[in-house]
């Protein structure tokens, strides 16, 4: 826990704003899952292809959300952080609700991508924020808490929405859990304060941004992570398709799955994720590039389990190897984002954590699945079977290239980073 207590710098407790925020987190995460459950209904009701589900679950999204995250990050390295957060929670939850509420490829197309504009004013102002307010040496912990807390919202939207699928349908859902959003925006607004408001931090001058977003850009060590931690999340990104493939390949209905694959894959991300905070803030004690092996050991060991997702023939085998994959995956998610608050300064800081995730969302949440469905139909006009999946199956293992590729970029940059850091924190304490 952080040597100077639980009190932040502008006099809030630390855990209760990162709980706050993790809780705005978990409703991102619902309802960006929520699509996924959502593939095969709507594809069915609307007449849709694969290619199409893959713009709307990928490339529909990632772009807003890629673009407007930059925007959103330099309003955030300029404004009230809190504020931002309330704007992008009331336009993502009403995305949510607007997707069902869509009758054709364009309407959906469009909600989407509100869904991404919203969901893009999230995570760059709540990770500086919480950068802020952190100790150096407990930076890896507590965003692998807001970024575990948020994950338990994948659980949620899987388990959750089943339920509420089965009962009112795919259009009342996304409406009913769009309204479900809105709930935590008078907590929010209430309790959190931007601590910029208290004079802890300043907020940078546009000449100190500018000059130090374009000194940032010119590392190499941010170069290799803008690449390596979108490689990483690509395994988030399949999740897209993985209940479409359940239901094509093992034969499971989406009621099924939401049950009892949702929660594998929820619980084992939600455990993984905290698991990962936890050991990296041991370890980063002993050698701050920690964040960076650690990050790279995740990458390459969630490949193994994840392949026998795809390559078996025994659901509940599948459904472990579900489990493993994503518990492994999320043990780095944590720590691969502290790598980029551990290389950018305070005074871009949101900056980089844009970067970082307009990165991500065009590479992990975007290009992948899009992809990934014009493959599956491509290799279905070779002949591969789409109905039990045979299809989709190889699209996917296309996909199981990308994660070693990050890890060795993990490791690349880790030899950029200042190996005195580590004796820093340790004797200080400070960022």
């Amino acid at each position: 826990m952080p040597d100077n207590g639980t009190r932040s710098t502008a006099g809030q407790n630390l855990f209760v704003v990162v709980i706050i925020l993790g809780i705005i987190n978990l409703v991102n995460q619902m309802d960006r899952v929520l699509f996924a459950l959502m593939v095969e209904p709507v594809k069915n009701d609307l007449g849709l292809s694969d290619s199409q589900m893959g713009l709307l679950g990928g490339l529909a999204f990632a772009v807003c959300y890629a673009g407007l995250g930059l925007v959103a990050g330099r309003i955030a390295d300029r404004w009230n952080r809190v504020h931002l957060i309330a704007v992008a929670l009331t336009v993502w939850s009403a995305a949510t609700a607007a997707c069902g509420m869509s009758y054709n490829f364009v309407q959906m197309f469009i909600s989407r991508m509100m869904v991404g504009t919203g969901e893009a004013g999230c995570v760059p102002s709540a990770q500086s924020l919480i950068s802020d307010v952190t100790p150096a040496q407990n930076r890896a912990f507590m965003i692998s808490l807001f970024t575990g807390i948020g994950t338990v919202g994948t659980l949620i939207g899987l388990i959750a929405g089943g339920i509420v699928l089965e009962m009112v349908g795919w259009r009342m859902t996304f409406i009913i859990f769009g309204a479900v959003g809105l709930l935590p925006l008078v907590v929010l607004l209430l309790v959190l304060r931007d601590p910029r408001e208290a004079g802890s931090v300043a907020p940078a001058s546009n000449v100190v941004w500018s000059r130090d977003v374009v000194s940032m850009l010119k590392r190499r060590e941010i170069q290799l992570l803008l690449v390596a931690i979108p490689l990483l999340f690509t395994l988030a990104g399949l999740a897209t398709w993985i209940p479409a493939f359940f239901q094509r390949a093992y034969g499971v209905t989406i009621e099924e799955f939401s049950r009892s694959g949702g929660a594998f894959l929820g619980f084992g991300l939600i455990l993984g994720t905290f698991a990962g905070g936890f050991i990296v803030n041991k370890l980063v004690t002993r050698d701050a590039r920690w964040e960076f092996w650690w990050s790279a050991l995740s990458c390459s060991l969630a490949v193994v389990p994840f392949m026998a997702v795809l390559v078996g023939r025994d659901v509940q085998v599948a459904y472990y190897g579900l489990f493993g994959a994503f518990f492994l995956a999320g043990t780095g998610f944590g720590p691969a984002m502290a790598c980029m608050h551990t290389v950018s300064k305070q005074s871009v800081r949101a900056t980089a954590i844009a970067l970082m995730m307009f990165a991500s969302s065009l590479i992990a949440y975007g290009a992948v699945p899009a992809v990934i469905g014009v493959l599956s139909d491509s290799f279905a006009s070779f002949g591969a079977s789409v109905d039990d999946g045979t299809s989709l199956k190889y699209a996917l293992l296309c996909s199981m290239t990308l994660p070693p590729i990050a890890s060795i970029l993990f490791l690349l940059a880790s030899h950029r980073a200042v190996p005195s850091t580590a004796m820093t924190w340790a004797k200080h304490g400070t960022s």
